[in-house]
């Protein structure tokens, strides 16, 4: 059985965003799923667009994402080189041959002008308009020695092209809507279809898994790979991923730089869950799964076909999720850069246990900044809570006399024995239930609602606890 390679290949244009992300997350998992190679090859020949950075900034944009290449830049294989524009005599070696095996010809044509000629529905034939395709060799070879650049282009059989996608089945296309495409500029470098086929079949890429728009050009590279006595891979194009509007996803939604999505502190593993489902399941009606669980169910039979809408809630719910089965200890590591953007009052040692304190309501990391400020609300707002409280809350302030000497002998100082002894002593005194909670949450917060009760004053410590809950507040 032909050892599964599969390959993601960025161009150093710009940051990673969600669609391409997308793209490497399933090549990624399809590899790992057959024990196979996941390679990551940077196609860099087009030097005009390549923004300087940004292949460093791709790199680190996958490692972040969890997606680890097996072989490419930093992780030199038995294929390299993985920088595209370094294979360029491997690409002009390739067009060579084509042209003498008659299978391409020099095209003098203006490009401008074979675009006007094929809109023309008068304009019959796959070639050019300038019937290059009929020149005999001696004839091209004359003009091109008279100075003349010509391009190189295939020669596009007629008849039907018919692929067999992995994810929609058997795709057929005709000779005569393909038309003659150029493999060599006219400056000698390769364009795009060429190169990747010269490279794919020299890295030995077994599946080729990509976006539907890419779909139009697998005819050309179907005919190539054959043209070059290679087999073809396996091809599978992902469905198109739509807005929420159902229309063509837009940059804002889909296209947003992965920088954003970690600035605010998306959990990864929430993300790679996410994009993996926009057109594939697992077989069951999972949809948290981790990274082992995503490589163990990854096949393309369960990608459907049709197109499927982005919905930036449910990622956000995503990320929500895998960061609730974090440990305290991973969780702490990873909001602490958020914590250092702001000042809070809070001891190192207790961190983590400010950290439990509120967790459940992370969906990202940054959401760790608004979630302390509830604990660490500052003394003028723990004033406010109590002069609201003395207004609106009949024997509020008893209430909260009698919750601070009970939770004065509170032993061991534990969420669930602050929480049983606050319920114990409201029964006592004959509160409960909001009557009983909103004056100690004004007091100790400056605020009516907030996470768990015993999770924050074990957050807080006894002392601080203590502090908050005498009459008409600290300070005073």
């Amino acid at each position: 059985m032909t050892r599964v390679r599969t390959r993601f290949a960025p161009s150093p244009t710009g940051r990673l965003h969600l669609g391409n992300l997308r793209i490497a997350v399933f090549n990624q998992l399809f590899a790992r799923h057959h024990g196979g190679d996941f390679v990551l090859r940077v196609e860099d020949t087009d030097a005009g667009r390549t923004q300087e950075g940004s292949l460093e900034a791709i790199l680190d944009d996958l490692r972040w994402a969890g997606l680890e290449w097996d072989e490419g830049p930093e992780r030199p294989g038995p294929f390299a080189p993985y920088h595209q524009s370094e294979r360029e005599p491997l690409h002009r070696r390739a067009a060579e041959r084509l042209h003498a095996d008659g299978l391409a010809y020099l095209c003098f044509c203006d490009e401008t002008a074979i675009e006007a000629a094929r809109a023309d529905p008068e304009v019959v034939g796959p070639g050019c308009p300038g019937g290059c395709r009929d020149l005999s060799s001696e004839k091209a070879e004359r003009r091109r020695a008279e100075g003349e650049s010509p391009t190189l282009r295939f020669a596009v059989p007629d008849g039907t092209i018919t692929i067999e996608d992995a994810i929609r089945g058997e795709v057929s296309f005709h000779g005569r809507d393909v038309s003659d495409f150029v493999v060599l500029r006219a400056d000698g470098r390769p364009t795009y279809n060429l190169a990747v086929v010269v490279d794919d079949i020299a890295m030995e890429i077994s599946h080729v898994i990509r976006g539907a728009g890419h779909l139009s050009n697998t005819p050309k590279q179907h005919l190539l790979f054959l043209a070059m006595d290679a087999r073809p891979p396996v091809f599978a194009h992902l469905p198109t991923v739509l807005g929420e509007d159902r229309k063509k996803l837009s940059k804002r939604e889909g296209s947003a730089a992965l920088t954003e999505l970690r600035e605010r502190g998306f959990h990864p593993d929430g993300v790679v869950n996410y994009v993996s489902l926009l057109g594939w399941s697992p077989g069951d009606d999972r949809e948290i799964l981790t990274r082992d669980e995503l490589v163990r169910a990854m096949t393309l039979d369960r990608v459907g076909a049709s197109d499927t809408v982005f919905d930036p809630e449910k990622l956000l719910w995503c990320s929500e999720q895998h960061i609730a089965l974090m440990s305290l200890e991973e969780l702490t590591e990873a909001v602490r850069p958020f914590i250092t953007s702001v000042e809070l009052p809070i001891k190192a040692e207790r961190l983590p246990l400010a950290v439990d304190a509120v967790r459940t309501r992370l969906s990202v990391f940054s959401d760790i900044v608004p979630a302390l400020e509830l604990l660490y609300p500052g003394d003028e707002k723990l004033r406010a809570g109590w002069r609201e409280l003395l207004e609106d809350e009949d024997a509020g302030e008893t209430i909260v006399a009698e919750i601070q000497a009970a939770l004065a002998e509170v032993e061991p100082f534990t969420a669930e024995s602050i929480n049983r002894r606050i319920r114990e002593r409201g029964k006592e005194i004959g509160a409960r239930g909001p009557s009983l909670f909103h004056p100690v949450r004004l007091a100790l917060m400056g605020t009516r609602s907030g996470p768990d009760m015993g999770g924050i004053m074990v957050a807080l410590g006894r002392d601080e606890v203590i502090r908050r809950l005498q009459p008409h507040g600290p300070g005073v």
